[in-house]
């Protein structure tokens, strides 16, 4: 069955904003989407919500894809910085390790900097 569509009752009824990353859903909007977007159809939430679906679906997969460029940046950020920091504690130790003067300092020194062994190190 069709439903017919008035488009000009449509857009005196609300607004369009110009592009759908212009709309913040919030929580409630987001449990709406996903109801009408899921299998359940025993679990639909009130035929009012199915205005703008589309528009506020667009807009909550704009914001998907913002969030997960945010945390990919995140997380190669924070990979260079813990690489960096081991390059800077390593670099630091052998400093430490080419001034001491015991055989045993240098030892002490190398295990700190390089921590417990591997996995596959320590079963052989």
């Amino acid at each position: 069955m069709d439903m017919q569509v008035n488009s000009q009752r449509l857009s005196s009824a609300m607004p369009m904003p110009e592009s759908p990353d212009a709309l913040m859903l919030d929580d409630t909007r987001i449990g709406q989407l996903m109801r009408w977007h899921g299998t359940d159809e025993t679990n639909l939430p009130p035929a009012a919500t199915l205005q703008n679906l589309s528009r506020d679906t667009l807009a909550a997969l704009q914001e998907l894809r913002e969030t997960r460029a945010a945390l990919a940046e995140l997380r190669e950020s924070r990979l260079a910085g813990d690489a960096s920091a081991a390059v800077a504690e390593l670099r630091a130790a052998m400093g430490r390790a080419f001034w001491a003067t015991e055989f045993r300092d240098v030892h002490a020194i190398l295990l700190n900097a390089l921590g417990p062994p591997p996995e596959d190190d320590a079963e052989s």
